[in-house]
């Protein structure tokens, strides 16, 4: 990196007052006297201002936590709307429960894992449409999916005059009643509102996976903290966060 934005970067004056303070000799590197223009290398050279070693501040280590949401808890902070019903943030340290925003909500039927974050820009992108992040859901309706109902859900069902598509839609071989389900962007029930249009009950609603983080072995109720190497692919590729763990 170039020493003048280095300083700059370390907080201790524009890049411009950088480039003075070289030119007048208050800047060593390595115990030199710098020249104006030279590139150090980051965490191997030895930078002094005005008789002080400078670094890079550290960069804050976003938050972000994996949480199987139960059914019957609802993912906001307490509403007085809803009363006394439980929210996902009840099942939080105290300390973080004002913090951290929900990545993607799950209806109060719906289970699951839930991202929340303190990070408000990586919470934009993990929910932004246009950054494509997967999020699969496994499906139970109360009767076998036909066959031509599988055509109108992939082509997109309208809903009380919403147009509502899915990304994918693959039915699994134990029978027509369990379903996968990828969606890129979700409306507010979204799911149940596309097979309901067309005479299905979803019994059952699990998402398993954002991106390609899944559940794992993470059981109802339970959180965990992810990783720093984790929360840096996410903030990287946030439709490519990657895990060990297997869906349900």
């Amino acid at each position: 990196m170039r020493l003048q934005r280095y300083i700059s970067l370390c907080g201790t004056c524009s890049r411009r007052r950088a480039e003075e303070a070289i030119l007048q000799g208050e800047v060593l590197v390595d115990g030199q006297r710098a020249q104006l223009g030279m590139s150090i290398r980051i965490g191997a050279s030895t930078v002094t201002f005005r008789g002080e070693d400078i670094c890079l501040p550290k960069k804050k280590i976003s938050t972000v936590i994996a949480l199987y949401k139960p059914r019957g808890y609802l993912c906001t902070h307490r509403d007085p709307h809803h009363g006394d019903q439980e929210t996902i943030y009840a099942l939080l340290p105290l300390h973080k429960q004002r913090k951290l925003i929900c990545c993607g909500r799950l209806d109060k039927d719906s289970e699951g894992l839930v991202l929340l974050t303190d990070d408000g820009a990586l919470a934009a992108a993990l929910l932004h449409p246009s950054r494509r992040v997967e999020k699969i859901y496994h499906v139970t309706i109360d009767k076998p999916l036909e066959e031509n109902h599988q055509r109108v859900l992939r082509g997109g069902v309208d809903d009380g005059g919403e147009w509502l598509t899915l990304h994918s839609l693959r039915v699994l071989p134990d029978s027509r009643r369990h379903l996968a389900i990828v969606l890129h962007a979700g409306k507010k029930r979204h799911i149940r509102r596309m097979l309901g249009a067309l005479g299905y009950e979803v019994r059952r609603l699990v998402r398993y996976r954002i991106g390609s983080f899944e559940l794992g072995a993470l059981q109802p109720g339970r959180h965990r903290r992810l990783t720093e190497a984790q929360v840096a692919a996410l903030l990287r590729d946030p439709a490519r966060l990657t895990d060990h763990g297997r869906g349900p």
